[in-house]
Parts: structure tokens; C-alpha cells; sequence
């Protein structure tokens, strides 16, 4: 884990990948991080093993690709069928059934209303992530994570702009994760 988080600091900005377009321009990137969020099942595998030949830490966002269920069966076809590093979701029991079976797990959190936020510590003792991710990326809801749930806090969602990159991380997220091309190059 210790490693992950290194690699997270030295790589604070991580492409958000949602297309094959971008696939190509990660690949011509210096990050060593990419969060892969489309995809269909049967292409997932491909476009995993594309960003790991090309020398990335891959996370895989299962909620995004198409045809995957919220169901542990998808982690065991990820397991299988992928050279994937991570899994992110929302849903808590997949991402405790992803840690069991070896990924590294970042649980994603929507940041609605005061609820949504008040949610986190429970949700967290269901799927004992590695990474926090909150959505979007807010920096005082930043500060709040970091503070109050130890565990190292990714931001995304609105991230779109250096002063807001600069924001989340001083508020003490360990990175953040845009699809704004222009964010990746800072």
C-alpha cells in the first residue's frame, strides 16, 4: 500500500479516461496513473492491457462500463479477464469482494448534501478502501474527508482548472482525477 501511495504522490494528476482517443494521448503522457471510466465487458480487457503495456497503474471505474452489474461476479471477470491494478465504485460490498481478490480499492463518493457526506464512515466500515475518492471535487469537502477519515482522499468532478488542482491539493487530497485534457498537463 505504502508503494501505491507513492506512486499517487508522484502522480497527483491522473487522467480520467473516457474514450479511445484518450487512450492514446495517456499513453503519450508522463502520468504513471490511469483511471479507466468506459468501456463495454467486452472490451474493457483490451483497453486495460493497452494502458498497462504502456506502462500505467491501472484503476478501473466498474460502474461505468457497460454490461457490468453491481454484482461480485463482475470483480471475478475483472480478476480474470483484465491486468487491471484497481477497482473504483460507489457500491461498497463490490469494492470489499475487489480488495479481498487483490485489487487496490478506491471507494467514489457523490457529495450531494451534508447526508451524502455524513454516509462516508459507514460505507467505509462495509468496503475498507484503500483511497477515498470524492465527487466533485470540493476542496472544503476535500479537508473535511481528510480529516475525519485518515485515509488518503482523491478528488474529481469539476476539477477543471490549476487553481482548483492547486486548491484540492493543499487541501490535502493525495490527487485528483480529471477528463479535462488541459488539467493532465499541469
Amino acid at each position: 500500500m505504502k508503494r501505491m501511495i507513492e506512486l499517487f504522490e508522484d502522480n497527483p494528476v491522473i487522467p480520467g479516461v473516457i474514450c479511445d482517443e484518450d487512450v492514446e494521448l495517456v499513453l503519450e503522457n508522463e502520468t504513471k496513473i490511469a483511471f479507466t471510466l468506459f468501456g463495454e465487458i467486452a472490451d474493457i480487457g483490451n483497453i486495460v492491457k493497452r494502458l498497462k503495456d504502456g506502462g500505467k497503474t491501472v484503476f478501473v471505474n466498474i460502474d461505468m462500463v457497460d454490461g457490468f452489474a453491481g454484482r461480485n461476479s463482475v470483480i471475478k471477470f475483472m480478476k480474470q479477464n483484465t491486468v487491471a491494478d484497481g477497482i473504483i465504485s460507489s457500491k461498497a460490498s463490490m469494492l470489499r469482494y475487489a480488495k479481498e481478490q487483490g485489487f487496490y480499492t478506491v471507494h467514489r463518493f457523490f457529495i450531494l448534501d451534508s447526508s451524502s457526506y455524513r454516509s462516508i464512515g459507514k460505507q467505509l466500515e462495509i468496503s475498507k478502501a484503500d483511497f477515498i475518492n470524492v465527487v466533485p471535487g470540493w476542496t472544503k469537502v476535500v479537508e473535511w474527508a481528510v480529516e475525519e477519515h485518515k485515509k488518503p482522499v482523491i478528488s474529481a468532478g469539476l476539477v477543471c482548472d490549476k487553481k482548483i488542482v492547486i486548491d484540492n491539493l493543499n487541501a490535502g487530497a493525495i490527487a485528483i482525477c480529471s477528463t479535462n485534457h488541459d488539467v493532465w498537463e499541469l
